[in-house]
């Protein structure tokens, strides 16, 4: 799974060469500040955020990337992303215990990855819009 969201990432940056979002940290040292997401894309109050990409195209297509860890369990931080995604209209198009995708036909889209990191959870978001 880890690799699935790297390579995503990777594609996602050669893609349309995305640019991490720099920033003050928004909850602690080393935190990188990511003002510029959808606001479809559910982060959690907690989050460290390690990673913001984002890029956009002439069409207006924009997609991004963001890694964060969180004190959460997997299944919680899961779970709350979930309602987070169905709060803000998107539909379910997939489901396991570590990813949930959800969208509309061609509008958004979203990816939330989880997986175990120390006593937390480290989970990758990827986005899309047009």
């Amino acid at each position: 799974m880890r690799w699935a969201a790297l390579g995503l990432t990777m594609l996602i940056n050669a893609c349309g060469g995305g640019s991490e979002v720099p920033g003050a940290p928004a909850n602690g040292i080393g935190a990188v500040a990511c003002d510029t997401k959808p606001d479809f894309v559910p982060v959690y109050a907690d989050a460290q955020i390690s990673v913001c990409t984002a890029t956009g195209t002439e069409g207006g297509q924009q997609s991004g990337t963001i890694i964060y860890t969180t004190a959460a369990s997997p299944k919680l931080a899961l779970s709350w992303s979930r309602a987070q995604a169905n709060a803000s209209g998107l539909g379910q198009r997939m489901m396991s215990e570590t990813m949930y995708s959800a969208g509309e036909t061609t509008r958004r889209s979203l990816m939330v990855l989880v997986e175990p990191e120390g006593s937390g959870t480290r989970v990758t978001v990827n986005w899309g819009s047009l």
